[in-house]
């Protein structure tokens, strides 16, 4: 019987409009999808590199993005306004999945203990979530400005395991992408892999099309 479920929160939870894709339009509106690959090649140097003894929040890593396309392709320098617009798109245009509250409220029902566990930076998603009003079912959370690291670091599991209690094969870990499949491995708990286009191509203890699918995962 599972006893305690850990959830990411972007494509997993929540739906947003990408900040890097903000930027990349902002920035160069003609030429926006090979902008945003510029981007998105510059926040992975700093998402990944988790034997850095610099941690860098969200806002600072997009901003650090944004100043190198600035620098690399003669355009102006938007990296100031980060703070204001990924506050802003998130909370704009962030919307539950149809079925995100289903299925919480069903999984509240049965007792079992909810934690967040989000590369974010914690001022703007607990705020998002609070508009969202879904905060409210999560008795704790892990939250990588917090922990100063990201998914899977050797930190990010340790502060997620305080919330384990055992057995840990009635742990659950739900995300939509890679890294939260190899937080949960290091974490000894069972993996789950969302993807609502079904298009699965890492492997997990078990993959769904539907956070509902939880519901028949944890009646097993």
């Amino acid at each position: 019987m599972i006893h305690t479920i850990f959830f990411d929160v972007g494509g997993t939870l929540v739906t947003s409009r990408s900040t890097l894709t903000f930027f990349a339009d902002r920035l160069d509106p003609d030429n926006k999808f090979n902008m945003f690959d510029f981007l998105l090649k510059n926040f992975m140097v700093y998402y990944e590199n988790d034997k850095s003894e610099i941690f860098y929040s969200v806002k600072e890593i997009l901003a650090l993005a944004v100043r190198a396309a600035a620098e690399q392709f003669d355009l102006p320098d938007l990296s100031g306004e980060i703070e204001k617009y990924y506050r802003k798109n998130h909370l704009d245009t962030g919307k539950l999945y149809d079925d995100t509250l289903p299925t919480l409220l069903k999984l509240r029902e049965q007792k079992i203990s909810l934690i967040l566990a989000s590369d974010a930076d914690s001022d703007v998603l607990i705020e998002q979530l609070e508009k969202l009003n879904i905060l409210k079912y999560f008795e704790g959370h892990v939250i990588s400005s917090e922990v100063k690291a990201y998914k899977p670091s050797d930190k990010v599991v340790r502060a997620a395991r305080q919330y384990c209690t055992e057995p840990l094969s009635e742990i659950l870990f739900v995300g939509d992408s890679w890294v939260d499949i190899k937080t949960a491995e290091k974490m000894g708990v069972k993996s789950v892999l969302i993807k609502r286009n079904g298009q699965f191509k890492i492997e997990a203890d078990y993959k769904i099309m539907t956070l509902e699918h939880i519901l028949e995962i944890i009646n097993e």
